[in-house]
């Protein structure tokens, strides 16, 4: 994603967007490195007191981190400051894989002071005892050099000052530290029992004490008396020092050695290369940190040439830390849903027996206006199960922004690209593209318009348990819609579906802005995809409405929950953008020969229900004549009407024949039937059908059959309830 950063930082730089400067190595500290407490050191560099983090204080938490045990002003430690043998009681009663069985905080209180009075300080290792000299000699020292030339900053080199000081033995320092802990717990000290526990003692990784691993924080600090340094604030300015001090001989991004390359790929600067890992963000919605680049030096095939990490393209120093600021500013909290989003991949993960959907991260600009307010990034996508939230509403307000920009930059482009996690910590461009605002705007109102190329439409949706449903259409997908409702293949009457590969979003924008030499052949496929894919799902949830009486809804509509119908009426949605594309709009199809007979086998339908209703006492059969033949009309249309005509008869007669009082909706359906046979008769049907064939067939079947029909249908199911 190194050119797609840089051209971000490129468009961020030409509107005169004032960014943020970020440092890679003033990060906030993650609960994964263990507990963490506060120690409050006084003038002398003596702990006065230590403190637990409560839940809210952890994000404002900062340290310099190069490497996960180079950690300063919070220290990461992994050995405990008591020597705790294996077979100690203390492990009967406080942490095993990180759960305390103590009863209450008291019992758990004297059980640390119990430790405390029993258990010697542990002895530093060499390992510990040279990351404390390397903290107090180099870490604190440079902080201090950086700090006390900037007045913001006067705390933090106090601090410094402060550590250096403590540290000057470690070893009296873990004594004092114990010392202090106990005066506290035995003033009746709790807030603080599971961090104190973690220090003392450890908390092993796993159930096996004797090879745990022990890993806990130490956040250093001013005594009370003084402002801490744990502020937002003083966690930008850190990181602005840190980048002014970039030519600093032991500072920053500094590397020994030489980069093979002659200048930036960028800039062309010629000097100070990248010579230490590119930087990384964390990226929303993937939510790990990433570099700009990523390549595991470790892999054989990436040391064939001598290349890897920073070695593999030029970058300058200030360049990779402008464009590390670029894309934090881009993908900031506060820009969600205007420059960036989370889209459907198509791909899901099972998790506890559970399937959930993986999701991309979309990064959505204005070349020209990177900073429009608008929710641009939402055009292209909604969120896992949402339902309320429709595309005309959000494509209105963007569509207005984007008009403004058209007409003062006709040239003006929308950036997108893609990134997914291709491996942990590595992110990868699965899509790159950028098409002009003017092509967007076209795009999104043909996709509005081709979404509404279809008959009336609707389906009963349980709005809650134990309430009545609330009657819904279709509506335009959201381009990620389309990517989801592609990558499942409904089976089993449209009771269950399966994965299966899709279509990619570049696919879908390729139709929805028509990319020359690419929209054609996407929509051919989407077609085929949609019919294959969906038509179980559209054959069974609308033969459950037509099977409806109302007297026995839930038995029809067990099968098919809300979710099921919100789908199918996606489907029905994306049927309509199609057949658009293809140049079939429904004042044309709604007269061919496919969608006629789709409309003749629904009318079959509400025949068959009213005879059953009628003669048979109101006993619904598990499928009518028309729905059962649907999938025999997809391929064979003339066969299906041959076997309805074979059937239908039974049915005709009864309807002929009853008083008109008795069951005028049967009455009403046997002249649209011969309405449409007549419509049939002068339109044969084809040998071969076509995708758009099928899809017209499928929109036959699922459209409302006409205000009688529509008003019966209503009337039945206003008094459903949620199944």
């Amino acid at each position: 994603m190194l050119t797609e950063t840089y051209l971000l930082w490129q468009a961020l730089a030409r509107a005169e967007i004032p960014l943020e400067q970020h440092h890679p190595n003033v990060k906030t500290p993650g609960k994964s490195a263990g507990p963490c407490l506060r120690i409050r050191l006084d003038a002398d560099g003596q702990p006065e007191a230590l403190e637990s983090l409560a839940d809210e204080e952890w994000p404002g938490l900062w340290t310099i981190m190069e490497g996960n045990h180079n950690s300063f002003p919070v220290v990461r430690l992994k050995e405990p400051l008591l020597d705790v043998p294996p077979d100690d009681q203390v492990w009967t009663l406080l942490q095993i894989s990180g759960r305390m069985p103590a009863k209450n905080d008291k019992e758990l209180r004297d059980a640390l002071i119990d430790a405390i009075d029993r258990l010697a300080v542990r002895k530093l290792s060499n390992t510990a005892l040279a990351l404390w000299k390397r903290l107090r000699d180099r870490k604190a020292a440079e902080l201090e050099e950086i700090a006390r030339e900037r007045q913001e900053l006067r705390e933090v080199a106090q601090l410094a000052h402060r550590f250096a000081a403590a540290a000057a033995d470690p070893q009296p320092l873990m004594a004092q530290l114990v010392a202090t802990m106990r005066e506290q717990l035995m003033s009746g000290w709790t807030d603080g029992l599971d961090a104190a526990g973690a220090v003392l003692v450890g908390r092993p990784q796993r159930r096996d004490v004797r090879n745990a691993t022990m890993n806990f924080q130490l956040a250093f600090d001013l005594d009370r008396r003084a402002r801490g340094v744990y502020t937002s604030q003083l966690m930008k300015s850190v990181a602005r020092a840190l980048r002014h001090s970039v030519d600093h001989p032991r500072q920053a991004l500094r590397a020994e050695g030489n980069h093979p390359g002659q200048a930036c790929a960028f800039s062309g600067q010629s000097d100070h290369l990248l010579l230490s890992p590119f930087p990384k963000v964390r990226l929303p919605v993937l939510n790990r940190d990433f570099p700009l680049v990523s390549m595991f030096e470790e892999a054989a095939c990436n040391k064939r040439y001598g290349l890897t990490g920073s070695l593999v393209v030029p970058v300058s120093e200030q360049t990779a830390l402008d464009m590390q600021d670029a894309l934090k500013y881009i993908v900031s909290g506060e820009r969600k849903g205007m420059t960036w989003r989370g889209i459907s991949s198509g791909k899901f993960d099972v998790r506890n027996g559970r399937r959930i959907e993986k999701q991309d991260l979309l990064i959505a600009y204005v070349d020209g206006k990177p900073n429009l307010d608008a929710r641009v990034a939402s055009l292209f996508g909604t969120d896992p199960g949402e339902q309320q939230k429709q595309f005309e509403i959000e494509a209105q307000a963007v569509c207005e922004a984007l008009d403004g920009i058209a007409q003062e930059q006709p040239d003006s482009r929308l950036i997108l690209f893609v990134l997914r996690e291709a491996s942990l910590g590595q992110a990868q461009v699965v899509l790159a593209d950028s098409p002009s605002v003017q092509e967007v705007l076209d795009g999104a109102r043909r996709w509005q318009r081709g979404a509404g190329n279809v008959p009336p439409i609707a389906l009963p949706i349980p709005v809650a348990k134990g309430e009545k449903v609330e009657w819904r259409a279709p509506h335009a997908l959201y381009p990620d819609q389309v990517v989801r409702l592609l990558a499942e293949e409904w089976v089993t009457d449209g009771t269950r579906a399966n994965r299966a590969p899709g279509v990619k979003l570049d696919d879908v924008l390729d139709l929805m802005v028509r990319t020359p030499g690419k929209w054609e052949g996407a929509s051919e496929h989407m077609l085929e995809l949609t019919v294959r894919r969906t038509s179980a799902l559209l054959i069974g949830v609308f033969g459950a409405l037509g099977s409806d009486t109302g007297k026995d809804s839930a038995r029809h509509w067990a099968a098919y929950p809300a979710a099921n119908r919100e789908t199918a009426l996606r489907a029905a949605s994306l049927l309509g953008i199609l057949l658009d594309s293809h140049g079939r709009s429904k004042e044309s199809y709604m007269d061919s020969p496919a969608f006629l007979l789709g409309r003749f086998l629904a009318l079959a339908d509400t025949l068959h229900r009213e005879y059953c209703v009628h003669v048979r006492g109101g006993g619904i059969p598990p499928q009518l004549i028309g729905n059962a033949l649907m999938s025999v009309a997809r391929d064979r249309p003339e066969e299906a009407l041959d076997r309805l005509g074979e059937r239908l008869p039974v049915y005709k007669a009864w309807a002929t024949r009853v008083a008109g009082g008795d069951s005028p909706l049967a009455k009403w359906t046997l002249k649209q039937m011969g309405d449409v046979a007549s419509q049939l008769a002068s339109s044969p049907l084809p040998t071969q059908t076509a995708s758009t064939d099928r899809a017209e067939l499928l929109l036959g079947y699922i459209a409302r059959q006409g205000d009688a029909t529509a008003a019966a249908v209503d009337n039945h199911t206003q008094k459903e309830t949620d199944p």
